[in-house]
């Protein structure tokens, strides 16, 4: 992530179509430039944004920050919207393979998860 040398995976609280929420250990300054990678993908996807709020929260072992980070413009916005729904369905396929035993491929993945959630995706 720009600016703060912090290569770390962090925990995703909240996406939407505008931006998401995650969780880091320190705060990150408003205005901070940052660039999401998505290693879970198959090809490494990044998308920028711009830190528009910070809140701490207690976590379990120390105090963590929960960041809201806003999409930089309307390319940005689009591009996040397709690696949201790629994580979700990624999300389906590893869930496929932990609960039912059931190895898909990424295709067969997308066009299952698509069918039975794409229509309750918000716009």
């Amino acid at each position: 992530m720009d600016g703060h040398d912090d290569f770390s995976p962090h925990e995703m609280r909240d996406a939407s179509h505008g931006g998401i929420a995650f969780v880091s250990d320190r705060p990150y300054e408003l205005g901070d430039i940052v660039e999401l990678r998505y290693p879970s993908l198959p090809h490494i996807e990044v998308v920028r944004g711009m830190i528009v709020w910070t809140v701490e929260a207690d976590g379990e072992d120390s105090a963590t920050h929960i960041n809201g980070l806003s999409f930089s413009d309307a390319s940005a916005h689009f591009h996040g919207r397709i690696v949201e729904q790629l994580c979700h369905i990624e999300d389906y396929r590893k869930e496929q393979v932990e609960k039912h035993g059931r190895e898909i491929s990424s295709r067969e993945a997308a066009s299952e998860w698509i069918a039975k959630s794409a229509a309750d995706f918000p716009n």
